[in-house]
């Protein structure tokens, strides 16, 4: 099955809930078939993906039904047994901030670090394609909900992790992976244009011929 990047929304990156509740939400993405809204998943296979178990998944998958940000149900079987459950994603998906898979189930990034990471790319200019964002660690803190020593931590662990690149008290942010990623692929859609119009400027040779 192809890998689609989950697709954090902006009102959840937004909502004051705990940032574990929140990757429990990205981890649920995990297991999301295209744009559908229901996702048929165990707790065992959410468990493998956040490495939370027991209370403390079912705790934050309650925190995210209180918040209206999904609806959940027990899947039954015509036998009457209770199978998987069964999430519907209830809050708003018009914007969001899209991250790559291999960034967002990462195991060397810390839950704060993938977070930070939503929020970096929420506050980027896409438009100007330059993959940079600008913001203080105060703002970062506040977005992300924790301490300023913690920020630095989350940077760090991104830079270590190659996704971004800063200067010591500078408020740029470079996503340098993923401005890797589209400068990659943009070379790729440029060499299937040049092989396509060398294939079509041979043929026109034969046909002059």
């Amino acid at each position: 099955m192809k890998q689609r990047h989950p697709k954090m929304p902006y009102v959840l990156l937004e909502l004051k809930m705990s940032n574990h509740a929140k990757y429990v939400y990205m981890a649920l993405l995990h297991f999301r078939s295209k744009r559908s809204k229901t996702i048929k998943v165990s707790l065992t296979k959410v468990a493998e993906v956040t490495g939370l178990k027991g209370r403390q998944l079912t705790n934050h998958i309650n925190t995210l039904v209180q918040h209206n940000v999904i609806e959940r149900r027990q899947n039954t079987h015509g036998s009457g047994e209770y199978g998987c459950n069964v999430y519907t994603i209830l809050c708003d998906e018009t914007y969001f901030a899209e991250i790559p898979w291999e960034i967002a189930y990462e195991d060397a990034l810390s839950v704060n670090a993938k977070i930070g990471y939503c929020i970096m790319k929420r506050y980027t200019d896409l438009d100007k394609q330059d993959y940079v964002c600008y913001m203080t660690k105060r703002e970062l803190a506040k977005k992300i909900g924790c301490s300023l020593n913690e920020v630095d931590k989350v940077k760090r662990n991104l830079k270590n992790a190659g996704l971004i690149a800063y200067e010591r008290n500078s408020n740029k942010i470079t996503l340098i992976y993923e401005k890797a990623l589209v400068a990659e692929c943009n070379e790729e859609i440029k060499q299937v244009v040049r092989s396509k119009n060398k294939v079509i400027q041979n043929e026109n040779y034969s046909d002059a011929f």
